[in-house]
């Protein structure tokens, strides 16, 4: 049964790698734009998407759980930029993100299907649009890998057409 649910979260988050990586098609040379003054670049969107340096979101998913749900921050609006990424080609990043999202694959696919229910933690942040602070494992991936990567991807567009590339196709 992990598969229905397992299944439906990578079709959701495959789906958003797919758009973001299409928005990033030809943007090496524009890591350093934004689409206006004061708004992200396109590598502090990739430096946000992977959080803060050292992050292992396998290590936040195992601590998930069912009896005594884990506090989990996050702070919106924080670019994680550092001299590292600074440095990064756009292959470097992109390569870092897939092996995030390789990683929470692979460790959904181990857990038996109530598990992805059951387990839940406490996020703040997520009472904003959600209604509750309280959220599964199973809408925290989908939130944060399909729903937060697809709005990305959304800003990524926006760079392309402001350096005048092509829609994504």
């Amino acid at each position: 049964m992990a598969a229905t649910t397992v299944s439906d979260l990578r079709t959701r988050t495959d789906a958003a790698w797919a758009n973001l990586t299409r928005q990033l098609q030809g943007m090496e040379p524009h890591l350093e734009r934004s689409d206006a003054p004061g708004e992200w670049t396109t590598r502090e969107v990739l430096s946000h998407l992977l959080f803060e340096p050292g992050w292992d979101p396998v290590a936040t998913l195992a601590s998930f759980s069912a009896s005594a749900p884990p506090l989990v921050e996050i702070e919106p609006g924080r670019t994680n930029l550092t001299d590292e990424r600074r440095r990064m080609s756009l292959a470097q990043l992109v390569g870092a993100l897939d092996a995030q999202r390789r990683a929470v694959q692979g460790y959904l696919e181990s857990l038996p299907e109530g598990e992805l229910t059951a387990r839940k933690a406490r996020i703040p942040l997520f009472k904003q649009f959600m209604n509750t602070d309280e959220v599964s494992l199973a809408v925290y991936v989908g939130a944060m890998f399909g729903a937060h990567w697809d709005n990305h991807a959304g800003q990524l567009a926006k760079i392309r057409k402001a350096v005048g590339m092509p829609e994504a196709a």
